[in-house]
């Protein structure tokens, strides 16, 4: 058991490096990031912009007294006229002392050895740091617990997604237990009856759950409590009434808006997981072990409980990682339809900010919670089955 349980933990970071590449190049691949929004902004300076580059390690100063020897002599970004620097770090064209502010069109983006160079207006000059420097440069500060900070909230990764994470998790376990506490027992109930009533009627609400889109399923839910007034739209909490509240009124009221989201998100998942239960249940009572134990008088429910459903919900349990990602991604459909304050909310922000650390560490923390439900699906699966361990 520990050499199975070993395995599994040394092949989490693999996969989570393998998560972060990949999340890093699609950022890369999408071309603008946030400084470049934020050098269309006429009050801010290309210095500013520059600066801020080379605090999250997207640029690299050049000391004045390296330009020379680094850079050389370039020709400028349209193929003008030679510049150069002196051993001062001033900018030379054509051998004579110019202003770089009057020198953009030609040394605000160059090359020279391969390097891609930028002069600011004030004469600074910065090296262009490479897609896979840029990202080792952010796997070290990960790896030290330095997530960076975020673009446009001006404050540490970590404490931006903290409290957004825990919402999300609340909300994914929630519709876990919805999911799996109605899935089981109504995939063995209509499993013990194939046939019946009770299976058809079993069938039917999965075949309603299976066909119904999340979000749609999240609108319609939105019309429900708009209309009814039973659940409230959107939030986590009643923001009026809230700090007069007890304690026990805010655990009331904090279920009473995590119900309808948690309910939504767990009937789109539970009628995969009643369905695979059901067919489960139907193959195991037809296994000669139950039809032994029945001949030998054994009780019915002794028969359906302790000896079929044991064997039958292996297979869930290795669906449980799946299940907890498909959970995260409903969520976060659900999040954003019906204004729940998790995770999604941040991500989504993120994107179209171009907030590349937020974005990282936000995927990276999904990505976290999902190998760790896969993990987890292993371990139950060991504990349930032996045969596992050995393997």
């Amino acid at each position: 058991m520990t050499t199975f349980l070993l395995r599994r933990i040394l092949a989490l970071p693999p996969l989570l490096a393998a998560i972060s590449v990949f999340t890093y190049l699609l950022l890369g691949l999408s071309g603008r990031d946030y400084f470049a929004k934020l050098e269309e902004d006429p009050k801010v300076t290309q210095d500013y912009v520059m600066a801020l580059r080379a605090s999250v390690g997207k640029v690299v100063a050049v000391d004045p007294r390296d330009r020379a020897r680094e850079i050389g002599t370039f020709t400028g970004a349209d193929g003008g006229p030679q510049f150069s620097f002196d051993a001062e770090g001033n900018l030379l064209k054509d051998g004579v002392a110019t202003d770089a502010r009057h020198e953009q069109q030609h040394v605000k983006h160059f090359t020279a050895h391969g390097e891609a160079y930028t002069v600011t207006q004030q004469g600074k000059v910065y090296r262009w740091v490479g897609a896979v420097r840029g990202y080792f440069a952010w796997l070290s500060r990960a790896a030290r617990g330095d997530l960076g900070e975020s673009y446009q909230y001006k404050k540490s990764v970590g404490d931006v997604i903290a409290d957004k994470v825990w919402n999300t998790l609340k909300l994914s376990l929630v519709a876990l237990v919805i999911a799996w506490g109605l899935a089981i027992p109504l995939g063995v109930w209509s499993g013990t009856r194939p046939n019946s009533v009770v299976d058809h009627a079993c069938g039917a609400v999965a075949y309603f759950g299976l066909s119904i889109p999340t979000v749609f399923l999240a609108l319609l839910a939105v019309l429900f409590a708009y209309y009814t007034g039973w659940f409230p739209v959107g939030g986590m909490r009643d923001l009026v009434a809230w700090d007069r509240m007890t304690t026990g009124q805010r655990l009331v009221d904090s279920a009473h808006h995590l119900v309808l989201p948690a309910a939504v998100i767990g009937f789109s998942s539970m009628a995969g997981y009643m369905r695979q239960m059901r067919g489960q249940m139907v193959e195991t009572m037809s296994a000669d072990y139950v039809r032994t134990a029945r001949a030998k008088g054994v009780a019915t429910r002794t028969v359906t409980y302790r000896h079929a459903l044991r064997n039958a919900i292996n297979p869930l349990l290795t669906l449980l990682g799946f299940s907890i990602a498909g959970l995260l991604s409903g969520s976060f459909l659900v999040e954003v339809v019906m204004n729940w304050p998790g995770l999604a909310r941040v991500v989504v922000d993120a994107v179209f900010a171009r907030d590349e650390p937020l974005v990282m560490a936000s995927v990276l923390v999904a990505a976290l919670m999902l190998v760790v439900g896969n993990f987890l699906a292993d371990v139950l699966l060991a504990i349930a089955d032996p045969r596992i361990r050995l393997e």
